[in-house]
């Protein structure tokens, strides 16, 4: 009985924790905002990255980027906030694309450490790196369709367990290829913009 007792005790302590805490986010980014609908912005995937999450505090899936972050407003790149980052990921990376622009390349973003956890409007973690976009810029172009029906923009979130290779300044759709080829776990959060017309 008393052999029991303590190979419970053990099991216990061994589960008590994991070594994944949160740490709190470095200077410059936010902490992670609960987002306005938990079930429709937070998305698993297959492996070791199920239960990985993106979240925007300023849009849910399916809803509009905000005017801010777009052609028509001051074009910086919107808040994100993620969790359940696979404990072995050794960088995260961050893209935008528009699918309904033949895969426009809007934003990528990779080297940024696994500690943190969001990104304020147009922060660049220490140490992480941006590709070009297809508007020929460094970073962030925000949403710019033409008049017309909505345009989708696809924000998926890489936990890599390889390092990306993805230099500052890189070629937008050689830094996708990249980070895609390495099959790594993801969470998607899906937006949309509609020029007033």
């Amino acid at each position: 009985m008393k052999r029991l007792a303590v190979v419970a005790l053990l099991v216990l302590a061994a589960c008590s924790s994991d070594g994944r805490a949160l740490r709190p986010p470095p200077p410059g980014v936010t902490a992670p905002t609960p987002p306005k609908d938990a079930s429709a912005t937070t998305f698993g995937s297959a492996g070791t990255g199920q239960g990985l999450t993106l979240t925007s505090p300023e849009f849910s899936t399916g809803e509009p980027i905000p005017r801010v972050h777009t052609c028509d407003g001051e074009n910086i790149a919107p808040p994100l906030a993620w969790g359940a980052v696979p404990a072995e990921t050794l960088e995260l990376a961050i893209t935008v694309t528009d699918p309904d622009a033949n895969g426009y390349v809007h934003w990528v973003m990779a080297g940024i450490d696994p500690s943190v956890q969001a990104l304020a409007a147009g922060a660049v973690p220490d140490g992480a790196v941006q590709a070009t976009n297809d508007a020929g810029t460094h970073g962030w172009t925000g949403p710019c369709p033409p008049q017309g029906p909505a345009h989708h923009y696809v924000f998926t979130l890489y936990a890599l367990t390889a390092p990306s290779g993805v230099v500052d300044g890189a070629d937008g759709h050689a830094a996708l290829a990249a980070i895609t080829q390495l099959r790594a776990p993801t969470a998607t959060l899906i937006a949309t913009y509609q020029r007033a017309g």
